[in-house]
């Protein structure tokens, strides 16, 4: 049985992923955290079983929000976001009816072959986690788009050979960013588009909410590439690198942050909850913390870089994380 650590009781308990829940929720002025025991990478195998831990903390954490809702005659529409952490949640959720809850995809991913960046969308984890909760007719939503299309053929070259490396990957950087963006501003324009978001930005009032880092050079685990979307961006020219340069320190579900919690539109990726809304990108996870929802968060191996901004401004209010980082976030 592993040993888990509640942010509400800590009065009548004592033991030390307790205390370090409660002191999450003290000094972030969370709703809730959950603590598990563990957490210290030392090699790269170590990253398994502590997603295991982090989804059955996460999964117990789930099945009790939802039924207390249940009991209160309330509904859950909630926002499931892509990643590994968020698969293996919504994968060790009890198989049963969930009557009060439905299912939304928080992203919009156009892609071809995934060859070189295998990726669980939004989209999957949702179905996953509508069908452990008895496939209810109407209770998943979710929408799609065409994979882009970059085609670096149309770039223009350097005029000078001493510097063509650094030059080609920063003109690959800004080729392909335009190149995104001008896809979503027209696929932002398509009727099918916006009912998806339509639909999504009017029901949510829930999120489980991936994190991810974009670049972290000296780690040294395996898992890094798990730990983000930028992954998606490569192929098309985006570099985690020169994202990092840029100031961005986390991800979202999707939606790139710099240390002061605040995304930008140059880093408009994908198109995501709030879009064309007053609650775009990041905002709609920070709007929907200012309302009062529950945004909950897998966040610890080595993503401090993230969860500080996001605990700091206000991006999620519900933690899953294990204690080795629940005491590096209480110590800074």
């Amino acid at each position: 049985m592993q040993v888990i650590g509640y942010c509400r009781g800590i009065e009548t308990t004592a033991t030390p992923e307790h205390k370090l829940a409660a002191g999450l929720c003290r000094k972030f002025g969370l709703l809730d955290a959950r603590v598990v025991a563990g957490g210290q990478l030392d090699a790269p195998v170590d990253y398994i079983p502590l997603l295991k831990k982090y989804a059955r903390a996460a999964a117990d954490y789930f099945d009790d929000v939802a039924d207390n809702a249940e009991q209160r005659g309330e509904e859950l529409h909630v926002l499931v976001s892509g990643g590994q952490p968020i698969l293996d949640m919504v994968s060790s959720l009890i198989e049963r009816k969930r009557e009060n809850v439905w299912y939304y995809a928080g992203a919009l991913i156009g892609r071809g072959g995934m060859t070189s960046a295998p990726h669980v969308g939004s989209e999957a984890n949702a179905t996953v986690a509508w069908s452990r909760s008895g496939r209810l007719a109407r209770h998943l939503f979710y929408g799609t788009v065409p994979p882009y299309e970059v085609h670096f053929d149309d770039m223009p070259l350097p005029s000078t050979n001493d510097t063509v490396p650094k030059l080609r990957k920063e003109q690959r950087h800004e080729f392909g960013r335009n190149a995104i963006r001008k896809q979503i501003k027209k696929l932002v324009t398509e009727r099918y588009v916006l009912d998806a978001l339509n639909v999504i930005n009017e029901k949510v009032n829930m999120a489980f909410a991936g994190l991810g880092i974009p670049y972290a050079p000296n780690l040294q685990v395996a898992h890094i590439e798990r730990l983000t979307m930028t992954e998606l961006l490569r192929p098309f020219g985006i570099d985690p690198e020169l994202l990092a340069k840029e100031g961005a320190v986390g991800d979202i579900s999707y939606c790139l942050f710099d240390e002061n919690g605040k995304g930008r539109q140059s880093w408009k990726f994908f198109i995501t909850a709030g879009e064309s809304t007053d609650h775009e990108g990041v905002d709609f996870y920070r709007n929907l913390v200012s309302n009062g929802r529950k945004v909950i968060v897998i966040g610890g191996a080595s993503k401090e870089a993230a969860l500080r901004p996001g605990l700091e401004f206000k991006l999620f209010n519900v933690l899953i994380t294990d204690a080795f980082t629940a005491k590096k976030l209480l110590d800074t």
